[in-house]
């Protein structure tokens, strides 16, 4: 059994994964395995070891945390998306229908409900659409073409003044390279990073979405404050939302420019080893000729020749036919991003405006500040928890809380209480709901499908993974303003339901990922194991 030695860490390159730590005072091991009984190290000396580790893999996080920024964009939307379709200036040039009071414009809401959701048709498209690009032209250069196509449409939907029919199709285009996104940056973080940091690193993604979100909120607050009730036919205060866009596509252009390309790619689709070495000692800290890079690329290059001599290479069908069991993992991705969706989140983010203006708050964009205020912060809390509960846990317990929170939520929603009451009682549940979900499920949901594929099908897979989230999340968008207005929060309890669904799902059926290779996760399938 070989060891590589970085710095006073030794890393074991055995499937076990273990590392030795040597002292004057003392010699013991420990491993990461996701099971803290094998854990003989004290707590805080096993968190040292991490930061360490950490450290010693600075150069990879910093990359992984620019190419993460793609979840700033799609954040960015959320966070946006539904204070603008409730602006007079947005409502002035897009809507066909007078209000009661005044002769100002204004937005049905089937109109409303289908400006947001329609960016959701695009995304589920988008996804598969650029992951075949991927395969051909590799991670970075799918991730730089939906930047560029991103920046294209943006300028478009800011000069679609007035005409609703070029504001849907700018949306929906939108949509096709923010799906591309939302695939292609967790799948090139998840092949490129450390693999006993690769959960945090993947976590870093949905942290981005939680920002874009919290500064999305913060930006209508202003514009609406300032140039809004200023001026209510004052174009610029849903047009400068729309103008930072530009600017998280810029760094997120920088980090796929400066990252390597993905060693999976390199050395299991273009089957270059010597690009594979290079990718593997940038991003783990390593000299190329170290045994650990040499013997990491070698197993990847002859698993790939395994699948030339099935044949398997040329299947059309072999995300869901090939072995072990891709089809019950695409089942289960499929399912875990359909509950993410289905826990009701973006029910809050979506139109979470409107429906605290219904129960008497009067600056429901400052509601959504704190909201989104606890999302973010929130997030920080689930980097941690993937790498110490592990991913199977943290999906089983989110999903059980959020499934308590929403029963609260729909019970006291639908009870006669005094509007003063019930706004501060909705608050504070619909906070506990978004904070559970930053922590688990949110996060530990990409993280999961992220890791289930094997390099040959995972971009295919993990897209249509992500279109079935996006389909549901169309849904959901364009249903719930009809939905809300003909039964208001017993709404709620539709989304606790499917939490119920998907805490009995995961625990039968999802299995424990965390810090296992590709190989394991295979063996782990073909054996019918849970961890």
């Amino acid at each position: 059994m070989e060891q590589v030695t970085i710095g006073v860490i030794s890393l074991d390159s055995s499937p076990t994964e273990n590392y030795t730590l040597n002292t004057a005072e003392t010699r013991q091991s420990f491993q990461l395995s996701g099971k803290s009984e094998v854990n003989t190290i004290p707590g805080e000396k096993y968190e040292e070891l991490k930061m360490k580790y950490i450290r010693q893999h600075t150069k990879a996080v910093v990359l992984c945390c620019l190419i993460s920024f793609g979840g700033m964009i799609l954040g960015w939307d959320i966070g946006t998306v539904g204070g603008v379709s409730i602006m007079p200036s947005f409502n002035n040039a897009f809507g066909d229908q007078t209000t009661i009071v005044s002769s100002a414009k204004e937005l049905s809401n089937m109109k409303r409900g289908l400006y947001i959701s329609i960016f959701n048709i695009g995304c589920a498209l988008g996804g598969i659409m650029f992951s075949r690009l991927s395969n051909t032209v590799g991670r970075r250069v799918g991730i730089l073409t939906a930047i560029a196509k991103y920046t294209l449409v943006l300028t478009v939907q800011l000069f679609s003044n007035g005409n609703f029919i070029l504001l849907l199709a700018s949306r929906f285009v939108l949509g096709v390279t923010v799906g591309a996104i939302s695939v292609l940056v967790p799948m090139f973080v998840s092949e490129s990073a450390p693999i006993k940091i690769r959960g945090a690193l993947v976590v870093v993604y949905q942290l981005a979405i939680t920002l874009g979100i919290l500064f999305g909120n913060i930006l209508n607050y202003m514009t609406n404050k300032h140039l809004s009730m200023v001026d209510p036919m004052n174009n610029m205060a849903w047009k400068i939302p729309m103008l930072f866009g530009y600017l998280w596509a810029a760094i997120v252009a920088v980090g796929a420019c400066i990252t390597p390309e993905s060693v999976h790619f390199l050395a299991k689709i273009r089957n270059d080893y010597e690009s594979a070495k290079i990718s593997y000692s940038i991003m783990n800290n390593i000299s190329v000729f170290d045994h650990e890079t040499i013997d990491y690329v070698n197993n990847l290059l002859v698993k790939q020749d395994v699948y030339n001599e099935n044949d398997l290479r040329n299947h059309k069908f072999e995300f869901l036919y090939g072995k072990p069991k891709y089809g019950k993992r695409l089942l289960i991705g499929i399912m875990v991003m359909a509950f993410q969706q289905l826990s009701g989140i973006n029910y809050f983010f979506y139109y979470g405006t409107s429906l605290f203006k219904s129960v008497g708050i009067k600056d429901t964009y400052a509601t959504a500040i704190i909201l989104s205020s606890v999302n973010f912060i929130s997030t920080f809390a689930g980097i941690y928890l993937v790498e110490s509960l592990g991913r199977r846990s943290t999906l089983i317990y989110g999903s059980f809380g959020m499934f308590i929170c929403m029963i609260f939520y729909a019970s006291f929603g639908t009870l006669s209480l005094r509007k003063d009451l019930l706004s501060f009682v909705l608050i504070i549940v619909t906070c506990l709901f978004i904070s559970i979900f930053a922590i688990t499920i949110g996060p530990v949901s990409f993280v999961v499908v992220a890791e289930l594929f094997p390099t040959r099908t995972r971009s295919v897979s993990m897209s249509i993974c992500s279109s079935f989230n996006w389909l549901v999340n169309f849904a959901i968008a364009l249903a719930t303003p009809v939905i809300i207005n003909r039964i208001g929060f017993l709404y709620g309890f539709f989304f606790a339901g499917c939490l119920l669904l998907a805490t009995g799902f995961e625990a039968f059926f999802v299995p424990e990922t965390k810090n296992k290779t590709e190989e394991e996760i295979d063996y782990m399938f073909q054996n019918n194991l849970k961890s």
